[in-house]
């Protein structure tokens, strides 16, 4: 269901459960938090897909779920392997890109919003619809939610249930681009790794005093001296 690879400098995590449209049970949450705990030091940006053209993800799966009328344990025991799988993803120090095609629904929101960046194609569709089904949504994915999009947006998902499309998504800001995720990611990687890193950890903490000396002290990356040099040399 989770598989992870390594393209050149990119770790691609892929979802692939087409007999489910890539709703995950618990298990499958466990092993993306795992998977994600072992990537490579040598990736320089992660790619999150569907390896099933049409669909991003379902969320949970909800055969899984139904464990959980009865089982009261089961319940802490689904909720962290989720917070634990979309927690992993959102502390990565590396840029995070989710590729959502087609259907984006329930925890599978919850997952995109783990990432940097959250690129559509035109067919992609988003809904957050526990409400329908008499249940919550995480307090963490909410207020990842709510600082994406706002509280009223947020509220919107929430409280109707409903789904929206890609240009919708696009308005309200719950989607960064529509386009080609793997294009942007190429456009990353092609930057320093070193950069890369301090302005990921800037942007998630900017508070952090120690970022202001790892600023003055990025001047001595050998790619800024190499890069004045030939700035230089043209002038």
């Amino acid at each position: 269901m989770i598989a992870l690879t390594l393209l050149d400098d990119v770790a691609i995590v892929s979802i692939e459960r087409p007999d489910a449209r890539n709703a995950l049970p618990t298990g499958a949450w466990r092993a993306l938090a795992a998977s994600l705990q072992t990537l490579p030091t040598r990736a320089r940006a992660l790619l999150l897909r569907s390896a099933v053209p049409g669909v991003f993800c379902a969320g949970a799966d909800l055969a899984d779920l139904a464990r959980l009328v009865e089982d009261v344990d089961a319940r802490t025991e689904f909720r962290r392997a989720l917070e634990d799988a979309v927690g992993a993803l959102a502390a990565l120090p590396i840029p995070t890109v989710a590729a959502v095609e087609g259907g984006c629904f329930g925890a599978g929101v919850a997952l995109a919003l783990g990432c940097d960046l959250i690129v559509a194609t035109p067919a992609a569709r988003f809904g957050i619809p526990p409400a329908r089904l008499g249940i919550g949504y995480p307090a963490g994915d909410v207020a990842r939610l709510a600082r994406r999009i706002g509280r009223a947006q947020a509220a919107r998902l929430l409280f109707t249930a409903g789904s929206i499309d890609s240009a919708e998504a696009l308005r309200i800001g719950l989607v960064d681009m529509i386009g080609d995720a793997a294009k942007l990611i190429d456009e990353i990687v092609r930057n320093d790794e070193t950069a890369l890193w301090l302005l990921k950890r800037t942007l998630d903490d900017p508070l952090d005093e120690s970022l202001d000396q790892a600023f003055e002290g990025s001047f001595g990356n050998p790619r800024f001296a190499a890069g004045v040099a030939h700035y230089r040399d043209k002038a």
